[in-house]
């Protein structure tokens, strides 16, 4: 069907593969390994970067026309984010309203996708594990391969990409709760996966390229992502750890200290290669990505990030292009049936009677069918008007708070108020940096027109960079009122 190189796009360098998508599936013709040159690069002059490899991909007879990139995860940032249970149209906007309450970077300099978590028993909230990009970073990679005439199909992110081909590979392992530990160069990417989600990953720089530390390294940062993700786990175990091109001394350690079955997987033994790959890979857990956002196009095992393509809202249905359809189709009629009128005048008094009697007849039976398309409209009018909508009091907390990473929400209420003396009534549950915060955010509200009532927190939390847990209980009140001043009388004959 298609060719493609597939990418894993590094500041020192590209990885990648040459595959081919066909109704049989994947074909991986060659891999290949390619360093920038010291004054020549992609963050500095994308044009010539890109007229310099252009030479390059001709001396490798890379010729595939098609571009797929997958970022390291180092380059990237990964937040899991709760928000409240809302229509899945809804999710977009307000995960982008929650990432800028927890983001110290503009937004606008960002590009985000998100994957949504599967729903847990017991919790009012949905997990999101957003991902963002500096769009600088992204468009500098984009602009090298368009100055080549290249097009770009999709961006992703390494260890989101190597999960997904480990699942066309080992389809098995994604059932129980398991790990994929994969060494890139420098860097060790650690991916949770779970009934078939991705439920976390991470990366960590490597200290020393000693095997015998570097095999220790690998043990204390498994120790340390399973002791953060301990909550996701609900109590399970780890069933299996994918060691992507590690040594078998590191997985005879590792199966030792995490008491549970551990498998070396190498991509150039994995994958039937039509030619020889490089001798001078050094890591060969640098392809498992670009094979990953490869297969991804071949079939979705996972859902995966797609920078290019993120995740949007669906669409919903104008319900006023209804009412004006509904509204042009009475005209037409009336200016029908004005018209016919006016013919029939010039006929005898009795046809005119029994024609006019016939189209009353016609114009009742066209009204009754009408009305409960009619009466339908009005009520989701009706409706329409007297719902407060969650995303609506979103958007006006997201003015109250500008982006900061202070202060974050894990769960929020809006239900119309009993009292007659104000519209609505707002419960939240977040954490903060200190109690100033908490308190200053009360302040804010009472600026914007809500009634808050104190209320001190009894909530545990175990997120150490946000120690204070606070609670949020304030009615929205009627706008206030303007006050009239009074006038002031008019002086005559200078008194």
């Amino acid at each position: 069907m298609a060719d493609y190189l597939a990418i894993n796009w590094e500041k020192t360098g590209l990885t990648g593969v040459e595959g081919h998508i066909g109704v049989s599936g994947v074909s991986v013709k060659r891999a290949f390994q390619i360093t920038w040159p010291e004054q020549l690069h992609p963050e500095t002059d994308p044009v010539s970067a890109g007229s310099w490899l252009k030479n390059e991909f001709r001396r490798l007879k890379l010729s595939a026309k098609q571009i797929l990139i997958s970022f390291p995860r180092h380059d990237t940032t990964i937040r899991l984010l709760e928000i409240p249970e809302v229509p899945l149209e809804e999710v977009p906007e307000i995960v982008h309203l929650q990432t800028a309450t927890r983001s110290s970077v503009p937004l606008n300099q960002l590009l985000l996708d998100y994957l949504l978590l599967p729903p847990r028993e017991g919790k009012k909230t949905r997990e999101v594990l957003v991902a963002s990009i500096a769009k600088q970073s992204h468009d500098q990679a984009i602009k090298t391969f368009q100055s080549m005439g290249l097009e770009i199909t999709a961006t992703g992110i390494s260890s989101i990409n190597t999960a997904v081909w480990i699942s066309h590979i080992k389809p098995a392992v994604m059932e129980a709760p398991a790990l994929i530990v994969n060494l890139v160069e420098t860097n060790l990417e650690i991916t949770l996966v779970h009934q078939r989600q991705i439920l976390f990953t991470s990366s960590s720089a490597m200290g020393s390229s000693d095997p015998t530390v570097v095999d220790q390294t690998i043990q204390s940062e498994i120790n340390r992502f399973l002791l953060s993700r301990s909550s996701q786990l609900s109590g399970e175990k780890i069933s299996q750890i994918l060691l992507v091109g590690g040594r078998p001394e590191c997985a005879a350690l590792l199966q030792e200290r995490q008491l549970c079955d551990v498998e070396i997987i190498n991509p150039l033994q994995m994958e039937p290669f039509s030619q020889e790959p490089p001798e001078d890979l050094t890591s060969p857990g640098v392809l498992a990505g670009p094979l990953g956002i490869l297969y991804s196009l071949q079939q979705k095992h996972l859902e995966v990030v797609d920078f290019l393509h993120p995740h949007k809202a669906d669409q919903k249905p104008d319900r006023r292009k209804l009412q004006i359809g509904l509204g042009l189709a009475g005209t037409v009629l009336i200016l029908l049936t004005a018209l016919y009128m006016t013919h029939q005048s010039i006929s005898s008094l009795d046809e005119q009677i029994a024609d006019r009697q016939k189209i009353q007849r016609d114009l009742d039976e066209l009204l009754k069918r009408g009305q409960p398309t009619l009466e339908s409209v009005a009520l989701i009018q009706k409706w329409d008007n007297s719902n407060s909508k969650t995303l609506k009091v979103l958007q006006e907390l997201d003015t109250i708070l500008p982006g900061t990473d202070r202060i974050y929400l894990s769960e929020l209420d809006v239900n119309r108020s009993t009292s007659q003396t104000s519209l609505s009534r707002l419960r939240a549950i977040g954490n903060a940096k200190d109690d100033l915060d908490s308190r200053d955010l009360n302040q804010q509200l009472s600026k914007s027109n809500f009634r808050v009532h104190p209320k001190r927190s009894t909530n545990k939390t175990f997120d150490s960079e946000y120690p204070v847990p606070f609670e949020i209980d304030a009615e929205k009140l009627p706008p206030r009122a303007a006050v009239q001043q009074p006038a002031k009388p008019v002086k005559q004959n200078g008194n």
